[in-house]
């Protein structure tokens, strides 16, 4: 009898334990169905402006730099400038021997006295020979002295030779202001406020008037060069804005502006050469540094955009995954301007439509979705 009632009991035991696994098990499943969807994050389609930026690579450059030679070779006998110090106008770079130039003036000086005693010489003589002719004119109308003794007498009043002395006092004083050039020049002076960016002479070496001698560049009025394709060259404008990023002087953006724009290509690169102006108040950008330029080059007004990581290519079509009622519906859309971030749709999709940004890779038509992220409305 008790063994009996054993029995019952381990049966009874069996029959709950086997009640409460079924029990656990139809939990879980149904758990695991009810999680059966996909997260997303979703966006509404929105009507707005859409700008297209294209970034470019360029080189600082200034727009007046000064290369100076002297206008007459010569040895040079002091610098007084080094590279980085700032000039005004009128500042005495460097210096050349004069001596050589001193001694031109002073031989042109003696050649215009010269010449100037040779005309008054010339000028008295033709005055005195005019006077003289008055009688012999007088002489010749009585019958005293000839025709031919005449013209001898006419030929020594000719004004012929004071205009050849006229001349070569004239030419005389010419040598003697080239002279005196010369000298000045031996001393040569900054043109224009600016910095100095090199100096190729030393003390006691010839400087030419073929190549420069120094350089000068205003660091107040620099440009950022860059080229162009054919196709960006009719979206870009002079006095259009530009954003420029030059990473060795500030890694902040600073503002440009379109200087100039070639008209034409050039013929070897087929690009169009511009130029981005843009201050340096501090002096911290100098020429020769690298720029990023970012330029507009297109824009949409009043377009119907979403986010551009929200269009993906199924089967060749171009869409757009958009949440309707808890599920994905698959958009097949028209595209436009594409900035990067954005993108215009053209056809296919309305304003305020939930559009899926995280997780269009991984839904289909119908797939359930939950809204995990984002803005639906």
């Amino acid at each position: 009898m008790r063994k009996w009632k054993r029995v019952r009991l381990y049966i009874a035991c069996v029959g709950v334990s086997i009640a409460l696994l079924a029990s656990g098990c139809g939990s879980q499943k149904a758990a695991t169905v009810e999680e059966k969807y996909i997260p997303v994050e979703v966006q509404p389609a929105a009507v707005q402006t859409l700008v297209e930026t294209t970034s470019f690579s360029g080189k600082v450059s200034s727009d007046q730099d000064l290369s100076l030679t002297p206008k007459t070779p010569g040895k040079v006998s002091s610098v007084n400038v080094k590279v980085g110090d700032s000039v005004s106008a009128g500042t005495v770079l460097f210096t050349l021997d004069s001596s050589d130039f001193q001694k031109a003036v002073d031989t042109a000086s003696v050649g215009v006295r010269n010449a100037e005693a040779n005309y008054q010489l010339t000028k008295e003589k033709i005055d005195l020979a005019k006077t003289n002719l008055d009688r012999q004119r007088q002489l010749y109308e009585a019958g005293a002295i000839s025709k031919s003794q005449l013209e001898t007498f006419e030929n020594q009043a000719s004004e012929t030779p004071l205009q050849m002395a006229q001349i070569q006092w004239d030419q005389a004083k010419l040598g003697l202001q080239q002279a005196q050039d010369s000298l000045s020049n031996a001393v040569v002076t900054a043109p224009a406020e600016g910095t100095v960016a090199a100096v190729d002479i030393k003390v006691g070496e010839m400087a030419s008037n073929a190549q420069p001698a120094m350089t000068l560049t205003q660091l107040n009025s620099l440009y950022v060069a860059l080229n162009v394709p054919e196709n960006i060259v009719n979206y870009i404008r002079p006095e259009q804005e530009a954003k420029v990023t030059i990473n060795s002087a500030s890694a902040q953006e600073i503002s440009g502006k379109i200087s100039s724009l070639a008209p034409s290509a050039d013929g070897k690169t087929m690009l169009y050469a511009v130029k981005i102006a843009v201050d340096n108040p501090e002096g911290k950008i100098k020429p020769g540094m690298f720029a990023k330029v970012d330029m507009p080059t297109q824009s949409r007004s009043n377009v119907l955009a979403v986010k551009s990581e929200a269009v993906v290519t199924k089967n060749e079509k171009t869409m757009v995954y958009v949440v309707e009622n808890g599920t994905a519906a698959e958009k097949e859309v028209t595209t436009g301007l594409d900035t990067g971030a954005l993108v215009e749709i053209t056809k296919g999709l309305n304003p305020g439509d939930s559009v899926i940004i995280k997780g269009q890779t991984l839904v289909d038509q119908g797939s359930k979705v939950k809204v995990v992220g984002g803005n639906a409305s």
